[in-house]
Order: structure tokens, then sequence, then C-alpha cells
């Protein structure tokens, strides 16, 4: 391990080095120029060997100096810059929100400009989660996807799964798809981290296990496929609302609540203690603006 010398007169020599001079080093320090003296002889000491040479009223550094101060400077100015960010950052709050994946890209993200815009203090980062393990203390807030509250949280209900059929209008039409008998054949698109499938809905109907299937890790994967007209996929109507807006998707049926299974929902969940948190809280009571927005319209 490396022996550490004076950082405060590493930062004196490399003043003097660069300025030429005790007293513009001092002036720039904000010290007398006996301080910077007694920095530089601190150095010296340190090295065993003289950093600067006199020459009229000018310092030339020594052969020593000038390849220590080649080594060192790179790392002055990394520290430097180090402190600064640090020094910004200070300033600044993260708020840490995990979601799942489909949802924080279709639902959650078009709104944060408006969060971002109302509270600009905040940076806001975003992780992907289904659920959040108690013992994960990083996160703030999460969305989660289950199917009850989870009592290590302070959890609220945030939004139902709306479930409901998702294809391009191009697909719907080309097959005619006006119920759910009509998928009969058809290519169906499963999602495999959705806690409800095409294959609970459908069954009871006898035709499912010869059904093609095209599997996907995530709704928002689902989405693109079904679109592209690959099949007919299962979603959440909110999480789809962007496409649906758009015309890139459309719901040829309505599933009767009588063939769903029981489905999960997104709750709002806070780790302990935290919801008291200014970031915190201002999300939260935010979120709920929105959403009471949304339903008035």
């Amino acid at each position: 391990m490396y022996k550490f010398p004076p950082l405060y007169a590493l930062r004196v020599f490399e003043a003097v080095a660069r300025l030429g001079g005790v007293r513009m080093a001092a002036q720039e320090l904000c010290v007398t120029p006996p301080a910077v003296s007694h920095q530089l002889a601190k150095l010296e000491e340190y090295l065993e060997s003289p950093l600067f040479i006199r020459k009229g009223r000018t310092l030339l550094l020594t052969e020593v100096a000038r390849d220590y101060l080649t080594e060192i400077r790179p790392s002055l100015l990394a520290i430097g810059r180090a402190t600064a960010i640090a020094s910004q950052k200070k300033n600044r709050e993260t708020l840490t929100v995990a979601a799942p994946p489909s949802l924080t890209t279709k639902w959650l993200i078009p709104r944060l400009a408006r969060f971002s815009e109302a509270f600009p203090q905040y940076d806001v980062r975003l992780l992907d989660r289904m659920i959040l393990a108690p013992e994960e203390k990083g996160i703030d807030i999460a969305i989660e996807y289950r199917f009850e509250e989870d009592p290590h949280f302070t959890t609220r209900l945030l939004l139902n799964d709306e479930v409901v059929a998702l294809t391009s209008h191009e697909y719907a039409h080309k097959h005619d798809l006006r119920s759910i008998e009509d998928l009969r054949g058809l290519t169906l698109i499963e999602t495999e981290r959705r806690l409800n499938s095409w294959k609970s809905i459908l069954a009871d109907f006898p035709w499912v296990k010869d059904q093609p299937f095209l599997s996907v890790g995530y709704s928002l994967h689902a989405f693109e496929a079904a679109a592209q007209g690959l099949g007919v996929a299962l979603g959440n109507r909110i999480n789809a609302e962007g496409m649906l807006e758009s015309g890139e998707l459309c719901v040829p049926f309505e599933i009767d609540e009588t063939q769903l299974p029981p489905l999960p929902r997104y709750f709002l969940s806070i780790p302990p203690h935290k919801e008291r948190w200014a970031r915190v809280a201002t999300f939260v009571d935010w979120l709920e603006q929105e959403l009471a927005v949304e339903t008035s319209i």
C-alpha cells in the first residue's frame, strides 16, 4: 500500500506550479503567502527533495517536481471533478420507483414529464420489478402486480387488471373476430410473466389444446407482436391505451367476466417509514391526482 503525502500540500504545490508564484497561489487559495510556503516546505520534507528553484521573482520546477506534477495532476483533476459531482448531488434527491416493465413503458413513462415539470427538484430512477421484496432497501415506492396486498408495506390499490383481447385491425377484420369462440385455430400470444393467460381463460374450451401459441417475456412484446398481425394478445387495457388510441391495436371483442379467472391488480406499495419522506409523499399525491383527472374525463 502506497503512503499518501499531505493532500492539502499537493493542492498548494499544483497551484504554485500552475500560476508560477507563491503570491498568486495564495490569492487563489484564499490563504497567506507564508501559509503557502509552509505547505511547500512540508511537501519537500516529505519527498526529501526540493520542488522549486527561484529565478528572480519566478519559481521554476525542479526535474523531480516536473515529473511528480505530471503524475499527480490527473488525479487532482479527478478528485476535483468527483467533489463537484458529489456537491451537486447534495442539492438534489433521487426518487427510486419500481414497477412492472410493461406498465413502466406504456403507462408510467408517458406521464413522467408532467411530474418532472411540476417537481424539477427530484431526479427519478426507474427499476423493473413485478413485486417488491421486503428486504430490498434501495426502492422508495413500488407499483406491484399481485393478487393481494403485502403486509410488509403501506399499500393501496392503484389500478385493476382490466384484461382484454388485443390485435391489429387488419387481423381482426381478416378473421372476423366477434367472440372468444372465433379464436379457435388462431395464434394466441402469451406473456410468460402475466399471472393470467389465454390457457387459463380458455380452460373450458376443448380446442385450446390444439391451439398455436406465441410466447413472449413481457406485455409490451405481446402488444408489438399483436400490432404486427402475429396473433391475438391478452393484456391490460390501461397498458395498451396508447396503442389503442393510435390505432395500432384494437379490442375485437370483450371477454365475459364469467370467463375470467381471479385477476391480480396493481398496488402502490411503500416500504415502512418511507411514506413520511417528502419525495415519496409528493410522488404519491401527484399520482393520485393524475388518476383522479383521468377518471373524471
